[in-house]
């Protein structure tokens, strides 16, 4: 069945807010994947937040809901309540910057990224799975599904799990993802169970329920016709002081820096996967920098979730 099953996110900014930074490192998986660096838009020495709040805050209601969710504000001609509705669920769900509760920058980042950059669309985010779904306990931070062809023209499917951490040192950030990882593969079985159970409940397109049944629903003497991959979103400090160099090569500065961090790292990386036996999997991974990691996410969070943005 050859569907295409829609994406939530409002991705057409993406490419004005976050430059791509070529990346040449290969990680050494036999599995296909991405090892993707960007950064934001860099103005007067630092790195430009108020478009990223504002395009996070025009997508909370698609992070926050479900299809069916968003289907019935439309029905009831009510959008424009939704957005507020989100922040709503959000505050009630936790506190900002809390992590595991979905208010947490780095929780949005990778609902943000595997949509709008792998074209893997969200079956549920981490608000989802910490509200309706709370009781499966996921400790994941999004599910998704990617359905592309690989080089034989074969077409396949992978349920991605998500994590993300965003901390000072890029190497921190590694080995915490990678601890949230760990867990999910733990759980794999309770994660595809809960997704088995309720993700039909959360769509409202017959075609799209159709091809979910087809690709990730058990029917009788058939084999599954998923694999399992992983999205990880990185954040770190850049560490490069603005006020030690010219204005005019700071960005260039910044580009340099993110792949020496890159070059350095992706051989950690890729020891973290096969050390832990999960080279049997597809990485997307995502790293985007930013001036103080700590608390610039606190603080583009806290924008968001106040509704204090640039409109």
């Amino acid at each position: 069945m050859d569907v295409a099953f829609s994406k939530t996110l409002k991705d057409k900014d993406m490419d004005r807010i976050f430059a791509e930074v070529l990346c040449t490192e290969d990680l050494g998986l036999s599995k296909p994947g991405q090892l993707r660096l960007f950064h934001l838009l860099v103005r007067d020495g630092k790195f430009y937040h108020d478009d990223l709040e504002k395009w996070l805050y025009r997508n909370l209601s698609r992070y926050v809901f479900s299809r069916a969710m968003l289907e019935q504000f439309r029905k009831n001609d009510d959008l424009d309540a939704a957005i507020e509705r989100a922040i709503q669920t959000m505050r009630e769900n936790g506190a900002t910057n809390e992590k595991g509760m979905g208010n947490e920058l780095g929780e949005m980042m990778i609902y943000a990224f595997l949509e709008g950059k792998l074209s893997a669309p969200k079956l549920m985010s981490r608000v989802e799975l910490s509200t309706d779904l709370s009781q499966y306990k996921s400790v994941c931070e999004s599910i998704h599904l990617f359905s592309n062809t690989d080089t034989n023209g074969t077409q396949f499917s992978q349920m991605v799990f998500g994590a993300s951490n965003i901390v000072g040192e890029i190497q921190d950030a590694v080995d915490n993802a990678f601890d949230a990882i760990l867990r999910i593969k733990k759980h794999t079985s309770r994660e595809i169970q809960m997704v088995e159970k309720t993700v039909l409940d959360r769509l409202f397109d017959d075609n799209e329920i159709a091809f979910l049944k087809d690709t990730i629903i058990p029917t009788p003497n058939a084999q599954s016709r998923y694999n399992t991959a992983y999205g990880v979103f990185l954040g770190y400090s850049i560490g490069v002081k603005a006020e030690e160099h010219p204005e005019i090569e700071y960005e260039e500065l910044v580009t340099k820096k993110m792949v020496e961090d890159i070059q350095r790292h992706a051989g950690y990386i890729a020891n973290k996967i096969k050390s832990n036996g999960l080279d049997m999997h597809s990485f997307y991974i995502y790293i985007l920098p930013f001036m103080d990691a700590e608390s610039d996410k606190s603080e583009i969070i806290d924008h968001v979730m106040k509704g204090a943005v640039v409109l």
